[in-house]
């Protein structure tokens, strides 16, 4: 009976996931106040919070560590549930795609809020222009590398020659 005691206990089991974008929001306070909010929303559903993951990066980001660990959470069904403040603390694209990831592991993902913070424009920027600059470094690093081949083709020609 012990084990079903435990199965029932991980099904029941959530996973509180709280993110902001960068290190000065997490030093306003932003990080404690969207914990204290989720948690309390899970103690009002009588949650049983298993896990309380805190991060600090852009919601565009995939290889988030603590995000990573929720995947793995859900694959070794350890949780039943996942509770944001938002559901753009998760992801700010492609939300769909993790709804059926969770699902087909038997996790179900609450938000919170339907409301998006003041700041949610400001992120927006900063998420788009991280977007951009990503790209720009990406068709930078292809050119400079293009442009270091070119030049030891030259110079491996000009050598050849001699």
């Amino acid at each position: 009976q012990g084990l079903v005691e435990q199965e029932d206990d991980e099904a029941n089991a959530a996973a509180a996931y709280l993110r902001v974008s960068s290190h000065e929001q997490k030093q306003k306070g932003d990080l404690e106040r969207q914990k204290g909010r989720v948690l309390q929303h899970c103690v009002e559903k009588g949650y049983r919070v298993a896990h309380i993951l805190e991060e600090v990066g852009s919601g565009m980001n995939d290889t988030r560590a603590k995000l990573n660990r929720l995947f793995k959470f859900a694959i070794d069904r350890q949780i039943s549930r996942i509770v944001v403040e938002h559901k753009d603390r998760l992801t700010r694209f492609n939300f769909g795609v993790f709804e059926v990831f969770f699902k087909s592991h038997g996790v179900e993902i609450e938000w919170i809020e339907n409301v998006l913070p003041k700041s949610y424009e400001a992120e927006l920027v900063e998420d788009m222009i991280s977007l951009m600059s990503s790209f720009s470094a990406r068709i930078y690093g292809r050119r400079s590398a293009d442009n270091q081949r070119k030049k030891k083709e030259a110079k491996g020609g000009s050598q050849a020659g001699v």
